[in-house]
C-alpha cells in the first residue's frame, strides 16, 4: 500500500513539476491552468510596497519561514511565493535551482531541484549511461517527497530527447520525442 501511494504522488509530482518548467511564465504550484498565478512574496521587506505583487508578510508562513531556515542554513537569496497550494521558496546556489513547497500550514511538501549532469550523483549517472550511452543528459530534475526522491533525467541524442525516472535504483523511460528534422 505504502508502494501504491508513493508511485502515485511519484506520478502527480512529475506531472505538476514537468507543467511548471512547460510553462515558464507561470510560477504557481498548480495542475489549474485557470487559477490565479501565484504572487511574490517579498520576505525582507525591502521590495516596492506600491507594487502589485507586493502581499507582505503578514500572509507568508512564520513556521514554513523556520522550518526553511532550519533545512537551507546558507541561503540568502530565497525569493517566496504564494501558491493555490501554500508556499514555494525559490533559490538558486551552485547552479542548482531548487524550489521548496511548504502547505498553507507551514509543513514541509517536498523539493524540486533543477540541475546538470556534472552535480547528478554517480550511481544515478551510471545507471542512466549503462543503458543511454550514446545520449547526452542535458537536465536533471531531482523530485524529492518524505523520504523518497525520484530523479527525471533528461536525455537526448541526434533523433530523440527521453525522461528517464529513476526510483529506488529501478530505471523505466518516461517519456519520449522525436525531434524534428
Amino acid at each position: 500500500m505504502k508502494k501504491q501511494f508513493f508511485l502515485y504522488k511519484l506520478g502527480i509530482i512529475p506531472l505538476i513539476t514537468l507543467c511548471l518548467s512547460v510553462n515558464a511564465q507561470s510560477t504557481a504550484f498548480t495542475a489549474n491552468p485557470n487559477a490565479p498565478a501565484s504572487k511574490e512574496v517579498v520576505f525582507d521587506n525591502t521590495g516596492d510596497k506600491e507594487s502589485p505583487n507586493y502581499i507582505g508578510t503578514s500572509r507568508l508562513s512564520t513556521k514554513a519561514v523556520k522550518n526553511f531556515s532550519k533545512a537551507f542554513k546558507t541561503t540568502v537569496n530565497a525569493t517566496w511565493y504564494e501558491t493555490s497550494d501554500g508556499f514555494m521558496a525559490k533559490f538558486k546556489k551552485d547552479d542548482i535551482e531548487t524550489k521548496v513547497f511548504y502547505d498553507p500550514k507551514g509543513r514541509w511538501i517536498g523539493n524540486v531541484r533543477n540541475y546538470q549532469e556534472k552535480d547528478l550523483p554517480k550511481e544515478i549517472r551510471h545507471i542512466v549511461k549503462s543503458k543511454y550511452y550514446d545520449y547526452n543528459i542535458f537536465l536533471v530534475q531531482e523530485v524529492t517527497v518524505g523520504n523518497n526522491t525520484a530523479y527525471l533525467v533528461k536525455i537526448e541524442d541526434k533523433t530523440s530527447i527521453k525522461t528517464i525516472r529513476i526510483v529506488d535504483g529501478e530505471m523505466e523511460e518516461y517519456e519520449a520525442f522525436e525531434k524534428s528534422k
